[in-house]
């Protein structure tokens, strides 16, 4: 009998949990040997996904709890699944109740980490009691990286037979590009200068940027490149612009938010991607500049080393000298750059969407 499988999806944004999801399920789509089933309640979020043998279950419940434990609960009940996918680290608690295998993916356990400060009280609170109970509970844990794992293990003390490291995988889309009159576009419609570096992702304290404006700022004078940063929403704000105002007026812009067209021809374009992040679960832009030829600067902070391999030069997050020397040591040593970047596309072969997801599927076959 074929195994019915549903994809439990609320609350997603732009950044890693919603990208690693979509490439699963576009993996998914292809695999006819089981029913798979999308129950989410972002409509536009997946308005652009068409499946073939994904049945899409939108349910138009904004409220996050009723979502969770009622019309969700109701829905997986209704169609009798027999493995459910929770991908944001949490599985509502009335849930347990239903037959089904329940299946966990744990990103990261940022909210576990007091020094990076990333998520407002009431949130890490909430979660921090959730993401423990939901792995204990679970019937498998799905860790987007060994660090995930061994942080796993190291908190919930949870046996490591029971989860499965499965990384991300890397879109096709991310790759060189010698398509000059969209780079041209990119450079005109975002009003880019070049030469210049780039820094991408959902900023936050975790994600370094203090630490990155600050460490630019210290060479700026021995550099002709600008920074371009793009993401979502920045915490404190008003502190990050007063200091790029003050300091770095016509050096840095924030993009904000831009297409995947302009992502990719941005990470082409750059001579430097830079990514000294505290905490990491993953890391996906990594391997993202990495399959666009774009030399990396990452930390050797938790899962990013993992995933850089060798083709990124590694820093401690924490030392603003050592950040600008890494950038310095790029942009002057062109054999050295040519290293880089020659490594970060061997590095890519490593991971793919395909892999991803044969991995998951290879846990709906345990043994009952």
């Amino acid at each position: 009998m074929r195994k019915k499988i549903g994809v439990i999806a609320r609350g997603l944004t732009k950044g890693g949990v919603g990208r690693l999801l979509k490439n699963i399920l576009r993996e998914f789509d292809k695999r006819k040997e089981f029913d798979f089933y999308l129950i989410y309640n972002q409509k536009d979020f997946f308005k652009k996904e068409s499946y073939k043998n994904i049945t899409k279950i939108f349910i138009p419940v904004k409220n996050k709890l009723k979502f969770d434990y009622i019309d969700s609960y109701k829905k997986i009940k209704e169609l009798n699944l027999d493995y459910t996918i929770y991908p944001k680290n949490v599985i509502p608690i009335n849930h347990f109740k239903l037959n089904c295998k329940k299946i966990n993916i744990i990103n990261d356990l940022g909210y576990f980490e007091k020094s990076i400060n990333a998520y407002p009280f009431l949130d890490t609170l909430f979660m921090k009691v959730f993401i423990k109970i939901s792995c204990k509970k679970s019937d498998k844990i799905l860790a987007i990286s060994k660090s995930t794992k061994d942080d796993i293990i190291k908190r919930f003390h949870i046996n490591k037979n029971k989860i499965k490291i499965i990384n991300a995988g890397i879109e096709n889309l991310f790759k060189k590009t010698e398509d000059k009159k969209s780079l041209k576009k990119t450079l005109k419609n975002l009003k880019i200068k070049k030469p210049f570096l780039f820094y991408s992702g959902e900023i936050t304290p975790r994600k370094n940027i203090w630490r990155v404006l600050k460490s630019f700022n210290s060479i700026k004078n021995n550099i002709p490149h600008n920074l371009y940063i793009t993401g979502g929403k920045i915490k404190n704000s008003k502190d990050i612009l007063k200091y790029i105002n003050t300091n770095l007026k016509n050096r840095v812009k924030i993009l904000g938010f831009i297409s995947e067209k302009d992502l990719v021809n941005m990470y082409n374009l750059a001579d430097l991607y830079l990514y000294p992040s505290l905490y990491e679960g993953f890391g996906l832009p990594i391997l993202e500049a990495q399959s666009c030829g774009c030399p990396v600067l990452t930390s050797n902070a938790t899962s990013c080393p993992e995933v850089a391999g060798d083709g990124a030069l590694i820093v401690n997050p924490y030392s603003e000298k050592e950040i600008s020397k890494g950038i310095l040591k790029i942009l002057n040593n062109k054999n050295y750059k040519n290293i880089i970047i020659i490594n970060g596309l061997k590095n890519i072969k490593r991971y793919g969407c395909k892999k991803t997801t044969n991995k998951i599927l290879e846990e709906i076959k345990w043994k009952n």
